[in-house]
């Protein structure tokens, strides 16, 4: 297999993983749907700065996060049994890639409106319940329709130890009600990096050196 395609699988969902969280991280305590409209406007002056440079590391964590998804599709995609399944996870993919989009778009409204003198502060409150709930469904249908097609079509064929399968789909199930879904496709693609570097640096078993070399032994058409 071209080596690009595991290095993006492995190190590309590491760092995909890694702006993820810085992301969220970064602007910590958030307001709540149901605060008011002082604490939402007194929050984003003050974390004005913080809450751009966020909504920038979603938007990269998205451009790293795209191509991470593909190669995942390439990656099991070498059993061609995968190939019609994993079309329709990484469809899932870009829904889940457009959810990011919206809420880091609408934390960018909130940021700058927060330093617009004619902005007021109800209509920041209900920026914020955007920001809070407008994304909730994309991002339920992306995580669980990438989460439990990938599941599926590792337990049903192979291409990462089935166990990834089944924990993909135990997150996907659950990201359908609107819980834990970045939550849930942020621990598989960090297991499922770690699973693939590990791999790629370990030792080629018995095994592997004498299907290498049964794949290396000419047919008797090439003869």
């Amino acid at each position: 297999m071209d080596t690009s395609v595991k290095r993006w699988v492995g190190y590309g969902g590491l760092a995909f993983f890694v702006l993820v969280v810085a992301a969220v991280f970064m602007a910590p305590n958030t307001p709540s749907t149901n605060a008011t409209a002082a604490k939402v406007e007194s929050y984003y002056h003050q974390y004005h700065n913080i809450s751009l440079v966020s909504s920038y590391v979603i938007v990269l964590a998205v451009i790293v996060g795209l191509p991470y998804f593909w190669y995942v599709r390439e990656y099991l995609g070498r059993i061609e049994a995968n190939r019609r399944l994993l079309t329709v996870a990484f469809s899932g993919a870009i829904v889940f890639a457009v959810s990011g989009l919206v809420g880091a778009g609408a934390k960018f409204a909130l940021a700058d409106a927060s330093h617009a003198g004619n902005i007021t502060g109800a209509s920041m409150q209900s920026l914020n319940v955007l920001q809070n709930s407008l994304n909730v469904p994309l991002t339920a249908a992306g995580a669980a329709s990438f989460l439990i097609v990938t599941g599926l079509a590792v337990i049903r064929n192979g291409g990462l130890p089935r166990w990834l399968g089944w924990v993909a789909m135990a997150f996907g199930v659950i990201s359908a009600s609107g819980v834990v879904g970045p939550i849930g496709v942020g621990l598989w693609i960090l297991a499922t990096s770690i699973t693939v570097i590990v791999r790629g640096s370990a030792s080629p078993t018995n095994h592997d050196v004498i299907h290498q070399a049964g794949a290396a032994s000419p047919t008797p058409a090439d003869r």
